[in-house]
């Protein structure tokens, strides 16, 4: 396709309308039809009308033909940020424009072989210890949300897909190949459940073929499998049919409870059946995932039955934990996060930049505040592990080239620690800019105050009603023009996901 910026266009040709902007979350407006009926064809991005512009962006990309190496994907998310910044962020600087281009693809590099081995170091991503587990746990986990090739279950006779024809399918092909990029730059913890259709299988299969080709061997990476709380006999056989798909590994390192938001009777009976698993060797650790308020959550944290936690915790807020009350004067699952971290419980933090924000397709307001250093997905990313207390953050991808913008943020905590960046700075820059949106929008006490004492809809008094989870959703589009991300969280308030 000749330079870097031939082959935006060209993509931009091909992939024009609403089916782009389903893909890839292009504007309505940033590529408009022009002319009239069978003649009709794509207008070249805005930005392009711009020689100044058009020649700083083609020095950029086209330097030591850097552009020629990136995927199609990748050109496409880095033509729409330009795009974004030229027309909704108001920046028609060249040299400005240039160089937001040059941090979009420096992050864009992860995959490339033959970068200097300097550059390759800027990629690892780095382990902490994940609590009492005493595992080395990447801040990074692949999440197997996206990578499967359907939501059916594969346990329904009816609904099931044929399972030797989903594993010779492509998407396979796919999922060893995400697995593969994935381990060249550290990211070893894979997680799955029961409930992801035919995640699980599929993620064992490609590791388990992987290991059986001496590309890896099991103690290279990190597998965690979810179940769902259930009564003795039928956990058994929800157990029996995960231990099917993952016996092969030959052992869980990390076994989750599912979306629970108690400890009842019925959780006990499942843990009676998991400890004897982990005695068995089968389970190495065993935690519990979450979509509670955050006094059910603190309930759970309390009975110290557990090795870790996943549960939802960003800068945007707690999802179902907003505007709850977490049992020590405030609101939110921070004090969640605290109080694990005091009985040394690993913290995994569930989808930060889906349910945290749907921050990669961010508002125009969201974005333009978090600012041109880094993208909003960076910046949720980098605030949990250095503010947060989060120890790994799932990313959910369903090609490699979905973890870019994931690759800048470990770019910058790396640029970091060799005193390149300055990483605290740089983030209270971005939080003081969305903290004065706040005030100005809503007022201090309010912001303070607003989401305190509210009734839970567990209460009596609410008929159910999430008043918490409206009143934060009413925050954020207000305050951050977030609407796509509140109309999906109002939808799905009241479901566990």
């Amino acid at each position: 396709m000749g330079s870097a910026v031939s082959k935006i266009f060209y993509i931009a040709k091909v992939l024009n309308g609403m089916g782009a902007r389903i893909l890839f979350g292009w504007s309505p407006t940033a590529y408009n039809r022009v002319g009239e009926g069978s003649n009709k064809s794509t207008a070249e991005p805005i930005f392009f009308s711009n020689d100044k512009v058009l020649s700083a962006i083609k020095s950029v990309l086209n330097k030591d033909n850097r552009g020629q190496h990136l995927s199609d994907e990748a050109v496409i998310k880095i033509c729409r940020q330009i795009e974004f910044w030229y027309t909704k962020g108001e920046v028609t600087n060249a040299s400005e424009l240039a160089a937001i281009t040059q941090t979009l693809l420096q992050q864009s590099m992860w995959c490339i072989d033959d970068i200097a081995e300097t550059e390759k170091e800027l990629f690892k991503v780095p382990s902490v210890r994940f609590g009492k587990t005493n595992i080395q746990i990447p801040i990074v986990t692949c999440g197997g949300m996206r990578l499967q090739n359907t939501w059916f279950p594969d346990s329904i006779p009816l609904l099931a897909p044929n399972r030797k024809k989903v594993l010779a399918s492509s998407p396979q092909e796919n999922i060893k190949n995400c697995i593969r990029s994935c381990l060249s730059v550290g990211i070893n913890h894979f997680e799955t459940a029961r409930m992801y259709g035919t995640s699980e299988y599929q993620i064992v299969d490609a590791l388990v073929e992987m290991m059986n080709s001496n590309e890896i061997k099991r103690e290279d990476f990190i597998f965690q499998t979810k179940i769902l709380k259930m009564t003795s006999s039928n956990f058994k056989k929800a157990w029996d049919q995960s231990w099917n798909n993952c016996k092969a590994l030959g052992y869980i390192d990390l076994f989750s409870l599912h979306a629970i938001i108690d400890y009842g009777e019925t959780v006990k009976e499942s843990m009676e059946i998991v400890n004897k698993l982990r005695k068995e060797g089968k389970i190495r650790h065993v935690g519990f995932s979450t979509h509670g308020t955050a006094d059910q959550i603190m309930a759970i944290i309390n009975t110290e039955q557990f090795d870790y936690i996943n549960l939802h915790y960003h800068f945007f807020g707690s999802y179902h934990g907003s505007g709850t009350s977490d049992t020590l004067g405030g609101e939110g699952n921070y004090a969640c996060v605290q109080r694990a971290r005091e009985l040394d419980m690993g913290v995994f933090q569930i989808s930060p930049l889906d349910k945290g924000g749907k921050l990669y397709r961010p508002s125009t307001t969201c974005a333009t505040l978090v600012g041109k250093d880094m993208t909003p997905c960076g910046f949720a990313l980098l605030y949990a592990w250095t503010k947060g207390g989060i120890d790994t953050s799932s990313v959910g991808i369903a090609r490699p080239s979905d973890l870019d913008e994931v690759m800048g943020a470990i770019r910058i905590i790396n640029l970091a620690k060799k005193s390149k960046v300055d990483l605290e700075s740089l983030l209270d820059t971005a939080i003081s800019r969305l903290d004065a949106r706040a005030e100005e929008e809503l007022g201090k006490e309010w912001i303070e105050k607003g989401l305190m004492n509210l009734p839970s809809c567990n209460d009596k008094s609410t008929d159910g009603v999430f008043i918490g989870h409206i009143l934060w959703i009413y925050n954020i589009l207000t305050i951050y023009g977030m609407y796509d991300f509140c109309r999906d969280r109002y939808v799905c308030g009241m479901l566990p996901f």
